[in-house]
């Protein structure tokens, strides 16, 4: 390695401030006060912008760490009935997403829609996600995969001085 390569390969590890990054299957996670072993990777292709993901499981609960923008994400899976309208009937009637959705006593505003490419290993499926973001804001993500397939789940943006550790296999 010569005197100037030094300086290059700082200069790339200064670029990428995601600590994310290179994670892969196997490798652990510590956050929100548990261990969490990233169990799948994929990532979401939108027009000039990808998200990569890693599907993570702690004992007790399985979510979806998310990186894009220069931002750290972590959701899990909400219960679609629980979301004001119904998003099953609110899609086929409308095809377009609402202003605002409710769960429970919260409200939630639209913060982006979108059509993406979900891409996991060699396979890959259209998706429209519709982001809704609170007052506090937390966020409600809703898949929409075709008319019968719609899921949902509900998170936040994690800042990255919560990441408490990655361990690497």
């Amino acid at each position: 390695m010569g005197f100037l390569d030094f300086f290059k390969r700082k200069k790339k590890e200064e670029e990428s401030l995601n600590p994310l990054e290179n994670l892969k299957k196997g490798d652990i996670v510590e956050f929100d006060g548990e261990t969490w072993e990233v169990v799948d990777v994929a990532e979401y292709k939108y027009k000039g912008n990808v998200e990569k993901e890693w599907e993570v499981r702690s004992a007790r609960r399985k979510g979806f760490l998310s990186y894009e923008d220069g931002k750290i994400y972590f959701f899990e899976e909400v219960d679609l009935n629980s979301i004001e309208p119904n998003m099953v009937s609110y899609y086929r009637r409308c095809k377009e997403p609402p202003e605002t959705v409710r769960v429970g006593n919260k409200e939630f505003r639209l913060k982006f829609a979108g059509k993406a490419v979900y891409r996991k290993g060699s396979e890959s499926y259209p998706v429209e996600v519709w982001e809704f973001i609170s007052d506090d804001g937390e966020m409600i993500d809703v898949e929409i995969w075709d008319e019968y397939e719609i899921e949902a789940s509900k998170g936040r943006e994690l800042k990255e001085w919560e990441i408490e550790g990655i361990f690497r296999r």
